[in-house]
């Protein structure tokens, strides 16, 4: 760790920052005018024009990653090279005893997560970090503050959304895919706002608007926690770009953290907002009764309507069914036979 200045205030830590790609460059610029960090180099796999580029713009020293490691004005790192290098390169970060700040998420496997927890473990006072960064977010942390007041009761699910405008390109195969790069987030937030492990996963997705062979572009994934269920909806076809959605749902209430377009900050709906909800259906949808009565009548007289068929039943009823024996039986299970 740094050691404190005279008068007791804290050095601040000298920090070199490894990968030059879009996050490697925020971070360096965020570094850059910190006063918790000193960024003294950058450093990069692209090759030494990429770091020099963004060292003069920075004013701090390029250096290639070897040096980066090795470097003694550099005591910690920070990772945002290609997830696909970050096992090899965390191992030699921690390998020279740097402390490390690793870039979400830590690695594409399991194994390799394993191995840099592994070699992390060897030094107790190697401070290592992963960065995500809803945990350092104002409202995820007002959040996580009200679930832990109690503001909601005991918290029993969570509805995550994340969608973005992400087409499928050459950096899927370094990243781990759409579902470990943009999921990581949603999950790891989901197990720190429940405090709980998850148990079981499953997950369906489809091909809505890129070309089938870039994999599914939407996915929608279901986690079984010992006492609560997370929801995740990730769609990397957002027209309106980056759109996050956040609900949390207690014993008492629940609460939900929105886009701004949809009203931003932390909503809570407890009993003290009941006055502000519909009671039942019958008030909750006024007109919909009146109307499914004139279209029946239009049905009856022949005309066209839109009214739902013994066929659209059909599914509905098939898809209860279906998930109801999913739900007994832990696994997926096909929408159409009946089940016991």
């Amino acid at each position: 760790m740094s050691a404190g200045r005279e008068g007791g205030e804290a050095a601040k830590v000298r920090l070199g920052v490894a990968g030059t790609g879009f996050i490697g460059q925020m971070h360096a610029r965020n570094a850059l005018a910190s006063d918790a960090v000193e960024l003294v180099a950058v450093g990069s796999a692209r090759g030494a024009a990429s770091a020099s580029q963004l060292a003069g713009e920075l004013g701090v020293r390029a250096l290639s990653l070897e040096e980066l490691w090795t470097d003694d004005e550099v005591e910690a790192v920070l990772l945002a090279t290609r997830t696909s290098d970050h096992v090899e390169h965390a191992l030699a970060v921690l390998g020279a005893s740097k402390h490390l700040l690793l870039e979400k998420p830590g690695a594409t496997t399991v194994a390799g997560q394993q191995q840099i927890a592994a070699e992390a473990a060897r030094d107790p006072d190697r401070v290592v970090r992963v960065a995500y960064h809803r945990r350092h977010d104002p409202r995820f942390r007002e959040l996580v503050r009200l679930i832990g007041d109690g503001a909601i009761g005991t918290p029993f699910a969570v509805h995550s959304v994340s969608r973005e405008d992400f087409p499928p390109d050459e950096g899927d195969r370094y990243s781990g895919g759409f579902i470990m790069d943009v999921g990581v987030h949603d999950f790891e937030t989901a197990r720190w706002l429940l405090g709980e492990d998850p148990r079981t996963v499953f997950a369906h997705g489809h091909t809505t608007v890129y070309a089938p062979e870039s994999g599914p572009d939407n996915v929608y994934v279901t986690i079984a926690h010992p006492r609560a269920t997370t929801t995740v909806q990730l769609s990397r076809t957002s027209r309106v770009g980056l759109e996050i959605r956040f609900e949390v749902i207690g014993t008492e209430g629940a609460a939900l953290l929105a886009p701004a377009r949809l009203g931003g900050g932390i909503t809570l709906l407890t009993e003290t907002v009941r006055h502000e909800f519909p009671a039942d259906c019958r008030t909750g949808f006024p007109d919909a009764y009146p109307a499914e009565l004139a279209d029946f009548a239009a049905a009856v007289r022949g005309e066209r309507t839109d009214s739902a068929t013994l066929e659209d039943d059909r599914w509905a009823v098939a898809t209860a069914v279906a998930a109801r024996a999913s739900m007994h039986r832990g696994t997926p299970v096909e929408i159409g036979p009946d089940y016991e």
